[in-house]
């Protein structure tokens, strides 16, 4: 009979933690700050793409919503989701969701970023992870900067300045163009610029302010051309190949793709080639400016082929 009750118990037990409550995804930001700063957490947020982007659903699947991921996450990180679904959503929650985008340099789906509760940026991630142990790793070490960050800000003067720049030096290049407040404070504990330090932040400033004005001006490639053009005449050095980088990626390449997909006839192949000849030209280094140009003359050998395979993709894209 104990045994039996025992049994009962057990198996009541387990319905119990199986059916419990799954962990709880915020929406909004500040509401995610304010339960980090209470709770003594940091904050984990997805940027996703719910019911459009692949790569997020996978990601959701085979990480985020685990048990495995929710255990992980339970006592250290707060949770935020900051959707942008092509379902409907109130233009106010949008244009909020947006600007977050912007504020931290968003600019693929699903990108995730572990935060302070004051909104620093500790590490990030973008793509679709294979499983959890992949994820928390890359956690594991957003964490750990956030513990060296704070150690830093225990120091003074250029002390602090130097500790505080080798841990933006470790950021990722994008999460460096949203590390604005940090960069400020490395200026302002090394006023004199003893350690050397300004004109390589004042590059990753002028690349930040790139970004900004660019992401102003989606998908008006005209204008975002003026803007790529006026920042490459007044490049700070080590900026120059970067600012090519981002135009062919932002500029370049997509309104290539659009030229061609509705390109009509092989006058309009001409002109496409003409473009992209014209932008090779002065969008790639001088040193694979010559092997890239040939490529690209290669590809636009045959234009009757490229204007049918052009056409063919518009079709399977309908």
């Amino acid at each position: 009979m104990f045994k039996r009750l025992f049994s009962l118990g057990a198996a009541a037990i387990l319905c119990l933690h199986s059916h419990s409550a799954a962990a709880e995804w915020l929406s909004d930001m500040r509401a995610a700050r304010e339960q980090a700063a209470q709770e003594g957490k940091a904050i984990f947020v997805n940027f996703t793409g719910s019911d459009w982007c692949a790569y997020c659903m996978n990601l959701k699947k085979a990480v985020l919503s685990t048990p495995e991921f929710e255990t992980y996450t339970a006592d250290k990180l707060v949770l935020l989701e900051v959707d942008l679904p092509r379902a409907p959503l109130p233009p106010a929650v949008r244009a909020a969701r947006e600007q977050l985008c912007r504020d931290y340099g968003v600019r693929a789906f699903p990108t995730c970023m572990v935060l302070s509760s004051d909104g620093e940026i500790w590490g990030a991630f973008s793509g679709s992870r294979p499983d959890v142990a992949s994820t928390t790793t890359i956690l594991d070490e957003a964490l750990a900067r956030g513990q060296q960050l704070k150690a830093a800000r225990e120091l003074s003067g250029e002390q602090r300045a130097s500790a505080l720049y080798h841990i933006y030096r470790e950021l990722p290049r994008n999460l460096r163009m949203a590390a604005e407040a940090l960069e400020k404070e490395i200026v302002e504990n090394d006023p004199h610029d003893t350690l050397g330090l300004r004109a390589e932040l004042a590059a990753d400033k002028q690349m930040r302010e790139l970004m900004t004005e660019v992401q102003a001006y989606h998908r008006n490639f005209r204008k975002q051309t003026e803007i790529f053009e006026r920042y490459l005449a007044e490049a700070l050095p080590g900026n120059e190949e970067h600012i090519m980088e981002r135009k062919r990626a932002i500029v370049v390449f997509p309104s290539l793709n659009l030229m061609l997909l509705n390109a009509r006839n092989t006058e309009d192949i001409q002109r496409a080639k003409e473009y992209i000849l014209r932008e090779a030209a002065i969008s790639y280094p001088e040193s694979i400016r010559a092997e890239m140009i040939r490529s690209l003359e290669n590809t636009f050998s045959d234009p009757q082929a490229l204007l049918q395979k052009a056409q063919s993709m518009k079709n399977r894209a309908r």
